[in-house]
């Protein structure tokens, strides 16, 4: 009741505001026809009206949008707390043990920057926090946008998105002793450095060679890690992605990066009455990026 009631608010709001803009902008023009219509002829008048109405659209648009923004912003706050709590956090604990669980909150930088794996941009923001027990395997994960900035001649800046996604993180039992990145080929964003001793490893398997760069610290540790059955669990999981997955082995952790330019756990907009089962289903879906790894992959066995 208190989601169905926050969505409304913000519904209510929005309809207002687009009502009140269009009778302002339709009353503004009604005004001004009035004063200089008598000399206009029909061809004239039916363009009047035909470039009134496309103004009307634009105008109404862009100041209904903005003004939206403004209005609504506390009430499309409330709405997004209510719709994680009720569909988020509920299905979450249907699934995970031990749950943590912030949508404020998000992937401490430094864990990620700390694997000295990935390109970490000028720009970082992370969200839908998670961390619980899968099965009994400890991971943590959420959302996480990283951004780098570039300057034009006058002076400004701009930022472009460099990664976009998910990132996971296991925790295993198993400590790896050197660094080892496996990228694929569509992934983008991996970054290593030469002074860390990273040497490029070709495979047994031609074709995960051609769609995956595999970088390690140790070539041995490499292949025993990377035996035929991880190769085609990071094969399967690559797919799922269209080839945008990055997996980092360091210390006693694996990193699993999704690069899929995806929001997970976002609300639908508040414009539209709620289908409970259709949004619990999007939820659990974004939940089995986790599930799949653990339950198909079994990276972190």
């Amino acid at each position: 009741l208190a989601l169905k009631d926050k969505r409304k608010k913000v519904s209510d709001i929005i309809i207002k505001i687009y009502l009140g803009i269009i009778s302002i902008v339709i009353l503004t023009k009604a005004i001004a026809a009035s004063v200089g219509g008598a000399d206009l002829d029909i061809q004239d008048l039916l363009f009047s009206v035909i470039f009134f109405f496309i103004q009307l659209s634009i105008i109404s648009l862009v100041v209904a949008t903005i003004v939206t923004f403004i209005a609504t912003g506390k009430e499309v706050a409330a709405y997004h707390i209510a719709y994680k709590s009720y569909f988020v956090s509920k299905t979450l604990n249907k699934v995970f043990t031990d749950l943590t669980y912030n949508h404020n909150s998000g992937m401490p930088y430094t864990n990620i920057a700390n694997t000295r794996m990935m390109k970490m941009g000028d720009r970082y923001s992370s969200n839908d926090y998670v961390s619980a027990k899968y099965k009994g395997y400890p991971f943590s994960q959420a959302d996480v946008h990283i951004e780098e900035e570039h300057s034009d001649s006058d002076g400004g800046s701009t930022y472009t998105t460099i990664f976009r996604g998910r990132w996971v993180t296991f925790d295993t039992s198993k400590r790896f002793e050197k660094r080892l990145l496996v990228e694929g080929k569509h992934f983008g964003c991996a970054k290593v450095k030469r002074s860390d001793n990273f040497q490029k490893i070709k495979l047994e398997s031609a074709e995960f060679n051609k769609n995956f760069n595999v970088l390690a610290q140790d070539g041995f540790e490499a292949f025993y890690l990377l035996d035929p059955a991880i190769m085609e669990r990071i094969q399967k999981l690559s797919d799922l992605h269209n080839g945008r997955v990055m997996v980092c082995f360091s210390d006693n952790k694996i990193h699993i990066a999704i690069n899929n330019n995806v929001d997970s756990f976002e609300p639908p907009s508040a414009n539209k009455p709620i289908d409970e089962q259709k949004e619990f289903d999007k939820v659990m879906n974004d939940i089995k990026v986790v599930t799949n790894i653990v339950d198909e992959l079994k990276l972190v066995k």
